[in-house]
């Protein structure tokens, strides 16, 4: 299996992101209450789509990516296209600045000094263990500031599926997730010697 990076440059009409959960609710018919229990870690979701008709140079990078992936055996490392900075003003590089256990839902980012005062805001996303199969992005969940020491304490959703080591870069920029097709087969559209019409449904899976 390969990883497949989502080209900037593909022509896309229609973006959407979202969460895929593995819960199971049970009602109580007399006390009108009901439990929800978690069975697995929510992923996130994607589909992207292009215009009807487009050029015959973004037809091909369409093709391109749809052979590449192989169906559902390679992976590809998507980000949020209209998302793909944060909104904050933290840039920089960023670390761990200790270590963060699977399960956790905050943790601390090394900034830099020269970033104090700067920000990362509610909705903004950033990434960890990027370099590896097991990558995440992270969704922040309130505004933060980074403190006269260049650190920031981050509250994010969903929760680390697996541990963050302690001076790991952290992604703020194109931050992603592995995701792969859902569908057994590919197609796409020709009309007046044009193509067009070209999807993809995906949903996250890690190794």
């Amino acid at each position: 299996m390969s990883i497949i990076a989502l080209p900037i440059n593909l022509l896309v009409s229609q973006h959407s992101f979202g969460l895929h959960r593995y819960d199971l609710t049970y009602g109580g018919g007399d006390t009108g209450t009901t439990q929800t229990t978690v069975l697995g870690f929510p992923r996130r979701t994607c589909s992207l789509a292009s215009p009807e008709l487009i050029s015959d140079e973004d037809a091909a990078r369409w093709r391109t990516l749809l052979h590449a992936l192989g169906g559902r055996v390679n992976h590809l490392a998507v980000h949020d296209r209209l998302n793909s900075v944060p909104r904050g003003t933290a840039r920089g590089t960023w670390t761990a600045s200790a270590a963060a256990a699977a399960g956790a839902k905050t943790m601390v980012i090394r900034a830099g000094a020269d970033q104090a005062g700067k920000t990362l805001l509610a909705g903004d996303w950033f990434g960890v263990n990027q370099g590896g199969t097991n990558r995440q992005m992270l969704h922040v969940q309130a505004d933060t500031v980074v403190d006269g020491s260049g650190l920031m304490a981050v509250s994010f959703e969903t929760v680390l599926r697996s541990p963050v080591v302690a001076n790991s870069a952290i992604a703020w920029s194109y931050p992603t997730c592995l995701m792969k097709s859902q569908s057994d087969s590919d197609s796409w559209s020709v009309s007046k010697g044009k193509q067009g019409g070209f999807s993809l449904d995906l949903l996250e899976q890690w190794y």
